[in-house]
C-alpha cells in the first residue's frame, strides 16, 4: 500500500471490486425480479454480503475499540480471545485485504493476476 494513502482507501476499493464481481447468480439475468430467493434482494452473492459486512465490522471494531460496545458486554472487541467470532471477524477482514493487496501488485493480465483474483473469490465463498 503506497504511503499516505489511508487503509480505508484500501477496504473502499476491495468493496468495490467485491460488489462489482460479486452480482447474485440466479438473479443477475433477471434485474426486474421482483424476489431472489439466493440474495434475498441484494443482488450479491451470500459470501460477497458477509465479506462486505466483515470489512465493515472489523473496520468498527478496530475504530471505535470498547466504546461503541462498551454498554453491551465486557469482551474485547480490539484483541478479542482466540476463536470467538469477534477474532473470526478481524482475521477474515485481514486476509481479505491481504489477498487484496497481492492482487493490486499482481502484473495485469498475467498467470499471478488470474491466481490472485481465484484466491480472492475462493476466499469469499469460504
Amino acid at each position: 500500500m503506497p504511503i499516505g494513502k489511508p487503509s480505508h482507501d484500501l477496504s473502499l476499493k476491495l468493496k468495490l471490486l467485491l460488489i462489482k464481481h460479486g452480482k447474485c447468480s440466479a438473479c443477475v439475468d433477471r434485474p426486474k425480479a421482483k424476489y431472489c430467493g439466493r440474495c434475498f434482494n441484494t443482488r450479491l452473492e451470500p459470501g460477497v454480503l458477509e465479506a462486505l459486512t466483515v470489512l465493515d465490522l472489523g473496520a468498527k471494531f478496530k475504530e471505535n475499540g470498547k466504546r461503541v460496545f462498551q454498554e453491551l458486554s465486557e469482551d474485547d472487541y480490539v484483541n478479542p480471545p482466540e476463536g470467538s467470532y469477534f477474532s473470526h471477524v478481524l482475521e477474515r477482514k485481514k486476509k481479505l485485504e491481504r489477498l487484496y493487496d497481492e492482487l493490486q501488485h499482481a502484473p495485469a493480465g498475467s498467470e499471478h493476476e488470474a491466481k490472485a483474483m481465484r484466491e480472492l473469490l475462493w476466499a469469499i465463498d469460504a
